[in-house]
């Protein structure tokens, strides 16, 4: 089984030195990123792009494709998957030929779409620890679409986690996908790959790009 590195970064702390690094080298990226109308969500995509270049090493826009379904790739470069919410970016690369990534801030208010996004075998999970087991499945489900490539394509609630939570891996489009999970300061991140993942190494960056 094959480790997987979660590279991070807090997207509140960028210098402004870092910012401008990511929108001279990713032009593209820093166009989409003046868009948005939070500054926050504007350095979580500019955060997006610091890792890309600090963690998987890509230093010019060219490098990057993006796939049918919006997942960018770099060829020449491991295979990663960017996830972000609330303060954190995150970036997870293995030697998987596959992965997918998701991060998500821990708040009751969002369990108002399990319903819309959750099997009801994944409801009954749920119902013992709510909070806990909801974003537990979330991000499975979430980085295992990601995974696939197919994204927001496929639909959640046609897609059933638990296995995850047994250990076991999931069947999804012919394919065994396997997850692995963590927690970090009110988040909680899941990765799945197209093969077993032996853990989770989180390594933390602070500027100097």
């Amino acid at each position: 089984m094959r480790e997987v590195t979660v590279s991070a970064v807090r997207a509140d702390e960028l210098s402004a030195k870092d910012l401008c690094a990511v929108e001279a080298a990713l032009p593209a990226r820093a166009e989409k990123a003046r868009r948005f109308r939070q500054e926050r969500d504007r350095l979580l995509c500019l955060g997006a792009g610091y890792l890309m270049m600090r963690a998987v090493g890509i230093r010019r826009e060219e490098e990057i494709l993006i796939g049918e379904n919006g997942k960018p790739y770099a060829p020449g470069y491991p295979p990663f998957s960017i996830s972000h919410s609330g303060i954190w970016c995150i970036l997870a690369a293995g030697t998987q030929r596959t992965i997918g990534a998701d991060i998500e801030a821990v708040c009751e208010a969002h369990l108002d779409a399990a319903g819309a996004v959750l099997t009801p075998g994944e409801l009954a999970w749920m119902a013992r620890d709510p909070v806990e087991r909801f974003f537990r499945l979330w991000t499975w489900k979430e980085s295992l679409m990601k995974a696939t490539g197919l994204g927001m394509a496929l639909v959640p609630r046609e897609i059933e986690v638990l296995s995850f939570a047994m250990g076991r891996p999931v069947r999804l489009l012919g394919r065994k996908w396997h997850a692995c999970e963590g927690g970090r300061e009110g988040y909680r991140f899941s990765v799945c790959a197209d093969e077993p993942i032996g853990g989770l190494r989180w390594v933390e960056y602070r500027g100097n790009l």
